[in-house]
């Protein structure tokens, strides 16, 4: 097990991993849908925002928790752009949470106890818990410059505090607040993509399940989400992907569990949307002259067939070539 001290050094799902971070914006940046192999607990300070996770919408205020499991697709969407946006969070890997086992008793149990329930938003309306779990998070964030050591003495207390507090109210209060359900039809395909996304899916798929023109359909999802609708489907196959491939299993059979009709395509996407890291290059890397030849024959089929002359593909990766970031 690897022991993982910034996110810069690309930590993977079985890494010893946690780092804080505390970032103020004067205006609300963009960041895209996204997912991580770790965890991510936020922290809500100033501002009001609202967060996707999945298929549901937050608003988040100040004295919220937001706790996001691995492979969980979210994103941050501006209530008010110019307004100032504070918060601090952290990311942390289930071995780290793993490491805290006392007795029958685990960290990390009752956080997957609410990933199963698909809760991740609390809020904590004891002003005292909330401030002890802001200066726990803040204290490890503080502490990030301090020698290997005596920074992991230090944290270790905090990340117990901090991790105790949050699942005492993860027990109180499991039925997340504030769910913004813009529009109940949208709410209803977002969860069906979730639900069958190694399915087939298409526009005229959805809108006709759902009694909605196709045209209206995409103009709502889009401004609900932030997202097209395929690349929301894409981005949650690619995140499914990721997780099989990171325990273990062949791109080579993952990507007929996922939902993608041939390698090739699932390749490209998976590359497109940069969130594959070092093992998982790597894995490819290895796979890719036992289907090199396969992927080849399938794209001269679909585009030489085509009348098309010239064909480019992103599959020169060879492991050669890998290289460690």
């Amino acid at each position: 097990m690897r022991y993982i001290l910034r996110e810069s050094e690309r930590p993977r799902t079985g890494d010893y991993y946690y780092e804080a971070t505390k970032t103020t914006n004067e205006h609300f940046p963009d960041i895209p849908a996204h997912t991580h192999n770790f965890y991510e607990i936020y922290i809500f300070r100033t501002g009001s925002v609202k967060l996707a996770i999945e298929d549901k919408i937050y608003n988040v205020r100040r004295g919220d928790i937001i706790v996001i499991p691995p492979f969980t697709i979210h994103q941050l969407l501006p209530k008010n752009p110019d307004q100032i946006y504070d918060r601090i969070y952290m990311y942390i890997s289930e071995p780290c949470l793993k490491s805290f086992q006392f007795n029958e008793h685990s960290l990390l149990s009752p956080l997957q106890m609410a990933m199963q329930e698909k809760r991740f938003h609390f809020h904590i309306a004891d002003e005292n818990d909330y401030e002890q779990i802001y200066e726990a998070m803040f204290a490890i964030y503080k502490n990030k410059n301090q020698k290997i050591f005596e920074k992991e003495m230090m944290n270790r207390s905090g990340i117990t505090k901090l991790v105790t507090l949050i699942n005492k109210h993860i027990f109180m209060d499991m039925g997340p607040k504030k769910v913004t359900h813009v529009n109940p039809v949208i709410d209803k395909i977002l969860s069906y993509i979730n639900d069958n996304y190694a399915s087939p899916l298409s526009l005229d798929d959805l809108a006709a399940r759902f009694y909605i023109n196709k045209f209206t359909m995409t103009k709502l999802f889009k401004k609900q989400t932030s997202l097209t609708i395929h690349n929301y489907i894409l981005l949650k196959r690619i995140s499914m992907a990721k997780q099989k491939i990171t325990s273990g299993a062949l791109p080579s059979k993952v990507y007929l569990e996922t939902g993608f009709s041939d390698y090739s395509t699932f390749y490209r996407a998976f590359l497109k949307l940069k969130i594959c890291r070092q093992k998982t290059l790597l894995i490819f890397a290895n796979n890719h002259q036992a289907w090199s030849l396969r992927i080849w024959a399938s794209v001269f089929r679909k585009y030489v067939y085509r009348g098309l002359v010239f064909v480019f593909l992103p599959f020169t990766i060879g492991s050669s070539k890998v290289t460690s970031t």
